[in-house]
């Protein structure tokens, strides 16, 4: 799906920013759980309607037998009920997980999420993706607006030493500020607070962010994967 040309111009009142705070810059696999958060921040005057938060943890192989994912258990702290729900699936870890009805100016939202990393998982360079999505328009057309963020951590095979972890730094090619891609027929976003249902019951509930939005946050992270990886691939 194309991005949006010249999207300054055409950006109107809403601006929406997202940021991921705590990730630690080395991870030992198999050593447990590590807490981090996703800040979405309504940067704009107006309040925005409608936000939906994306998380995603992965490596930037192009081989998908090498992928991450499948030994990445991402959970986000369900504000409701307490508990930790899962994010994504046993074959990728990410996906829509929360959803508020109306983020007012200035207005910042934190989720609590946290990831495990199997011990048998593949050590190297990994990223952490998350987002802030909401419906806008571009030249009259429907369209989902999104503030992202990437960072960047690496992955330490199990058994060794880890002393001084640090902080996850920015990617090179990620970027705090919002985008907008054209969705085609997109006429509304999804109403309810995936807080009141549980994330498992409430994902039909998110059905048209899961189904149209999720394009948005994967499409932008397969192609920073293959900008890392280097030239000659193609987009």
């Amino acid at each position: 799906m194309p991005y949006c040309e010249d999207l300054d111009e055409n950006f109107g009142d809403a601006k929406v920013s997202a940021d991921i705070k705590g990730l630690p810059g080395k991870i030992v696999a198999g050593d447990g759980f590590h807490g981090f958060e996703l800040v979405v921040t309504n940067e704009s005057k107006t309040d925005v309607e409608g936000v939906a938060f994306y998380a995603e943890i992965e490596n930037y192989e192009l081989d998908e037998s090498k992928y991450l994912s499948p030994y990445v258990d991402l959970e986000f702290k369900n504000p409701d009920t307490g508990s930790w729900d899962r994010i994504g699936s046993d074959d990728w870890a990410g996906d829509y997980f929360f959803y508020v009805p109306k983020l007012k100016s200035g207005a910042s939202k934190s989720v609590d999420l946290r990831v495990s990393i199997d011990a048998k998982a593949p050590a190297g360079d990994a990223y952490s993706f998350g987002s802030g999505a909401y419906l806008d328009k571009v030249d009259g057309q429907d369209c989902i607006a999104e503030g992202w963020a990437q960072y960047d951590f690496t992955v330490l095979k199990a058994g060794s030493s880890n002393p001084d972890p640090g902080t996850a730094t920015p990617s090179d090619d990620g970027g705090k500020d919002s985008v907008k891609k054209p969705q085609g027929n997109v006429s509304d976003l999804p109403t309810g607070n995936l807080a009141d249902t549980g994330s498992s019951s409430a994902l039909p509930v998110i059905g048209l962010v899961g189904g149209v939005a999720v394009v948005v946050g994967a499409g932008a992270v397969v192609l920073v994967r293959r900008r890392k990886a280097g030239t000659g691939t193609d987009a």
